[in-house]
């Protein structure tokens, strides 16, 4: 399994959850390799040289995939022609954590200081969820912020509790553990609901924030090379969804941060179809320049 994510980041956990799932099942090792860099596109392209044999998969975030023509010039791979979607974990909202370094224990407190200071923000990558939900804020709060983008959650995560960066936006395990140990302040969540391990954190729209950028959601998921056979793919995506049923597995999982049971084939493509045309207009509008 191939993880477009650093290890320790919101992806990464997520998806040994899984690993360690089908591992049990299959009756054979299920290895993880963190592959991270470039949105994905180092992870993908691995994917992309892989035999279509069922051998090897590829855990990385949906969204990405979808906006990665958007910021790569020459990929050595179509996202959308050489890839199968197989199974899915629905992502939960990302929390905004501040350093306390910043003084703000609400979000209305963490704008009015952004207002008046030069502030960043840390997502785990360009053009990902995080970065949107950056972009939409200046755009509603008519504030501007700098964007820090790590090559995964968890060293964003770090440098955030280290007080390098004044705020952090990102998966929630992380998001969590930094406001555990005293060194960040959850003041609100990007996404549709509230989070369990955050109940008393509103939403960007409980707050009056309605730009759609603030209340978007994503996806991880696994993905194949194009050609696997569809009883290889009908197995992983069945015991992925099983995965998400299995009680002490869902546990794992909710550690790990996710609050939505486990998608499988028809579901993840239904996700892709429907959500990607959102996902393209939205980072067209962040102004990356192609690499």
């Amino acid at each position: 399994m191939i993880i477009g994510d650093a290890a320790g980041g919101g992806t990464d956990q997520v998806s040994r959850v899984f690993v360690e799932y089908l591992t049990k099942k299959l009756g054979q090792t299920v290895v993880a390799d963190n592959r991270p860099g470039a949105n994905g596109v180092v992870a993908a392209t691995e994917l992309k040289n892989a035999a279509p044999d069922g051998y090897t998969f590829l855990y990385m975030v949906g969204s990405a995939l979808m906006t990665q023509k958007l910021l790569h010039k020459n990929l050595p791979y179509d996202p959308v022609k050489d890839f199968e979607p197989v199974a899915a974990q629905p992502v939960a909202g990302l929390p905004l954590v501040t350093n306390p370094s910043v003084g703000a224990k609400t979000l209305e407190q963490f704008i009015d200081y952004a207002r008046k200071n030069p502030t960043n923000i840390g997502t785990y990558g360009a053009g990902s969820l995080a970065h949107v939900g950056i972009a939409a804020m200046e755009k509603f709060y008519k504030v501007p912020f700098t964007p820090v983008h790590y090559r995964g959650s968890g060293l964003m995560w770090a440098d955030l509790a280290a007080g390098s960066l004044h705020g952090g936006l990102g998966g929630g395990a992380g998001g969590l553990n930094v406001v555990n140990m005293g060194k960040g302040k959850a003041v609100a969540i990007q996404g549709r609901n509230r989070l369990l391990n955050f109940p008393d954190v509103p939403t960007f729209l409980e707050l009056g924030g309605t730009d759609p950028g603030l209340s978007l959601m994503s996806v991880t998921g696994i993905l194949a090379p194009v050609g696997v056979p569809d009883q290889i793919l009908d197995t992983i995506s069945t015991l992925s969804v099983e995965a998400g049923q299995d009680e002490a597995t869902w546990q794992k999982f909710m550690t790990a941060g996710a609050e939505q049971r486990s998608i499988g084939r028809a579901e993840f493509k239904r996700w892709v179809r429907e959500e990607g045309p959102v996902w393209t207009e939205l980072t067209a509008g962040l102004g990356l320049t192609p690499t």
